[in-house]
């Protein structure tokens, strides 16, 4: 058995610290996209929740043609994260890795190509809402995608956490951020509306009314429920595919509501790999607002994972460790 990598958060904290590493996900993600559309990729997913349970446990199987197979493990307490890498080949273990913060990159690279395929041309202002744990990845990979942005007004419930986040973020990216008194103040012109904020399958908390948003601008969402009905039928909808819309174990609100009602499908849709391609474009009107629904990429899993363990394997970091002392023999 060969030996497997154990690597811990605080081995990849500078991929999130440094902008000099903002590219590397970013990359991660749009080379998953692609092997998506072109049929490389696998996955299967596995939920299993107790009632009334936040979290529970998730698991998400994915390999590909010429890739790693990676299984990503997330569980309760929510910030429970792990990722086990394996070669695409023979199946043996790689690596086992802490997942909370190659998953805020994940999450963060995903809005910034979004963002950069997206976002109205010209694009300026953006207003953010939340200045927690996943702001930062997001900021960094959205003026990576939209390097245009000008100013970044931020909004959250704690004065002094906006106000802190605004004083930071200024300071590393050399770009106006300003902390906003409201959610409407902060959106009021965006070209790009980013809701960074929690949005889980249980919480229902919609953030946004339609006469706050300007239009044409681009709105990326990190959970459906943080929209209302009525704002998903004033916009068109871009996301990763069809699927991540409507799974685990069915499809989250307010599409369920939309889906059921008959005033959502499938035709709706418009997913963002033919974007990249130039083959596709949610907008009619340069007038459009489009919500971009960030969840559903756990293939880009696999993706910025193997970018994560090849770049820990050339700095020499993590530790160790065999699963069994001795090989098995094949045959019992």
């Amino acid at each position: 058995m060969p030996e497997v990598l154990l690597l811990s958060d605080d081995d990849f904290r500078p991929l999130r610290e440094d902008p000099a590493y903002a590219g590397g996900p970013i990359d991660c993600v749009e080379r998953a996209i692609r092997a998506h559309d072109q049929g490389k990729t696998r996955f299967q997913g596995i939920v299993d929740r107790n009632p009334g349970e936040f979290e529970g446990l998730r698991v998400a199987l994915a390999a590909g043609t010429e890739t790693y197979t990676g299984l990503r493990l997330f569980g309760n307490p929510p910030h429970t994260r792990a990722f086990m890498l394996f070669d695409g080949t023979t199946r043996s273990m790689l690596a086992l890795m802490d997942y909370g913060v190659l998953n805020s990159l994940r999450v963060g690279a995903i809005a910034g190509v979004a963002a950069k395929y997206l976002a109205p041309k010209g694009a300026k202002v953006m207003g953010l809402l939340g200045s927690g744990w996943q702001a930062p990845p997001q900021v960094q990979s959205i003026l990576n995608g939209v390097p245009g942005l000008e100013l970044i007004r931020v909004y959250s419930p704690t004065r002094a956490n906006r106000e802190s986040f605004a004083a930071r973020m200024s300071q590393i990216h050399g770009i106006a951020v300003e902390p906003a008194e409201s959610i409407e103040e902060a959106v009021h012109g965006a070209d790009i509306v980013d809701l960074c904020a929690p949005g889980h399958f249980d919480v229902k908390e919609p953030l946004l009314e339609i006469p706050w948003v300007k239009p044409g601008a681009l709105v990326i969402s990190m959970a459906a429920s943080q929209l209302t009905e009525e704002f998903v039928l004033h916009a068109r909808v871009a996301t990763v595919n069809w699927n991540s819309l409507t799974a685990e174990p069915s499809p989250r609100p307010p599409y369920d509501g939309l889906i059921n009602k008959g005033l959502f499908s499938m035709d709706d849709v418009t997913e963002l790999g033919p974007v990249m391609d130039g083959k596709a474009d949610p907008r009619r009107t340069p007038d459009d607002t489009v919500i971009y629904d960030l969840t559903g990429g756990n293939v880009h899993d696999l993706f910025l994972a193997t970018w994560a363990y090849e770049w820990a394997k050339k700095h020499s970091l993590g530790l160790t460790f065999k699963l069994t002392g001795e090989e098995l023999p094949r045959d019992l």
